[in-house]
This record gives C-alpha cells, sequence and structure tokens, in this order.
C-alpha cells in the first residue's frame, strides 16, 4: 500500500486484507478465480453487467448487509452476496480482465463503479442499475433524505488505499458493534498502517486495544502516537497513555 498507488491491483488488496481475518486464504488462487469467472466475457459494459450479475448471480446481501463476511472478498466470491464495495470490486475485477476501464466512486453511504468509456455509473448492490449524474442523487437522497446536501465532489473517484481503507472501516465499525475484539483490533491495525493514516486513526488501535482489556498495548500504542503528533495533541495522547498504565498496577 505504501508503494505508487496506480500500481495496487484493488482486487488482489481487497484478497490480502480477507487473509487476515480468515485462515487459509491464497491470494494466488483467488486472483486465478478471478480470471475464470472473467475468462470469456465480452468487452461490452452489458456483456460484463450481464456476466457479474446475471450468469454469475452477483447480489447485494439485504438479509446480512451487517455481517463482516461481507467485506471479505473470499466470502463474497463464495456467496456470492456482498455490500456495495465488494460488490464494485467484483466487477472491476471482471470487467479489466475483460478490457473495461473502471473505477470506485465514494459516495458516502453508498459505494459506486464508474465505466470510464460509457460515463456511466453502475450500482453493484442493486444488480448493476446504470446511474446518471441525476440518478446518483436521487439514491443519495433516498439514503440520507431530502434535505441532506448533495454536490457533484460525491462521486469523485477513490483510489485503491480509499477503497481499502473504508472496508477496514467497515470491519471495525462492525466489530465495535459486536463487541468482536479481535477483528476490531486487526481492522484498525491494517488501517494505521496505510501511509496517509491520520494520527487519529492510529489512536484508534489504542481504543480497540483498551475495549479488549490489553492496557499494555493500548498504552504504548498512545505513546508511539505523542512522540509524533503536535504538541497540543501529544500532551493529551500521553495523559490518556498515562491512566492507561496506571490500571495494570
Amino acid at each position: 500500500m505504501a508503494g505508487d498507488e496506480r500500481l495496487i491491483a484493488v482486487d488482489e488488496a481487497a484478497i490480502v486484507l480477507a487473509a487476515h481475518f480468515h485462515d487459509g486464504v491464497s491470494v494466488d488462487d483467488r486472483l486465478a478465480e478471478l480470471d475464470r469467472l472473467a475468462d470469456g466475457c465480452g468487452p461490452s459494459l452489458d456483456a460484463v453487467l450481464e456476466r457479474v450479475f446475471g450468469e454469475l448471480g452477483f447480489a447485494g446481501n439485504r438479509c446480512g448487509y451487517y455481517d463482516q463476511n461481507n467485506s471479505c472478498l473470499d466470502s463474497v466470491l463464495d456467496r456470492r452476496l456482498g455490500i456495495p464495495i465488494t460488490l464494485s470490486i467484483v466487477l472491476m475485477a471482471i470487467g479489466r480482465r475483460a478490457g473495461r476501464a473502471m473505477s470506485g466512486i465514494g459516495m458516502p453511504g453508498h459505494f459506486l463503479t464508474f465505466d470510464t468509456a460509457s460515463e456511466t455509473y453502475i450500482d453493484a448492490f442493486d444488480g448493476g442499475q446504470k446511474l446518471d449524474d441525476y440518478g446518483c442523487q436521487q439514491l443519495f437522497s433516498q439514503l440520507h433524505g431530502p434535505d441532506a446536501p448533495w454536490h457533484r465532489s460525491m462521486l469523485a473517484p477513490v483510489g485503491p488505499r480509499g477503497i481499502i481503507r473504508r472496508m477496514l472501516n467497515n470491519v471495525a465499525q462492525i466489530a465495535t458493534a459486536d463487541a468482536d475484539h479481535r477483528s476490531r483490533i486487526i481492522a484498525t491495525r491494517l488501517r494505521s498502517l496505510l501511509p496517509d493514516a491520520s494520527i487519529w486513526e492510529r489512536a484508534e488501535l489504542a481504543r480497540a486495544y483498551e475495549a479488549s482489556g490489553d492496557f499494555e498495548r493500548a498504552s504504548c500504542v498512545l505513546e508511539a502516537v505523542a512522540a509524533e503528533a503536535p504538541p497540543d495533541e501529544a500532551k493529551g495522547f500521553r495523559f490518556a497513555a498515562a491512566e492507561l498504565r496506571a490500571l495494570l498496577n
């Protein structure tokens, strides 16, 4: 993730992410599986959509939206079910193998895919529904209410790092709600290792350790963050670390 973002294959990165949560995931085998799924797919947008959502049957997991497996690409490939961001990754992966340039669109609350040649937005969660700018705005209003402010900048493309960060955010939020300390620690640790991680994202790892009862690791993380934080913020991190260390006595 620290290399040239243009060279990061988001499908590969997503499988690597899944391997941190599921034992026995082979990145090479899963990439080869995507190759097979795309084999013989025509290059037109309609052909790609028919392959992904028709022949292969990928669909939005409406009944189990907050299942952590929806964020793990190995499970999405096995179950043919996912959430907008992972289904978009599948669509982009098969589209790229069929010769179509696609990018991720991080619209707040609902990830989309953009097909460059046709300038079409695609809702992978809704069976590959095609959208124009107005359709995206309508979808946003349905999700957030008619009074929610809309700006076209919400349809800006998101690179691989942003996609992986959003996936890790999803896992961390679900794990926090489920009191799944292991998954929360893994997700926040991976997010803290992203090259553009903020000090607050790095500090969130300390909160994950604290919630699990590991005050030693939590204090160590806060002390490391404090060493690189601006002076006014470093003081707060050091104070929080000291409070955690006091719990060890």
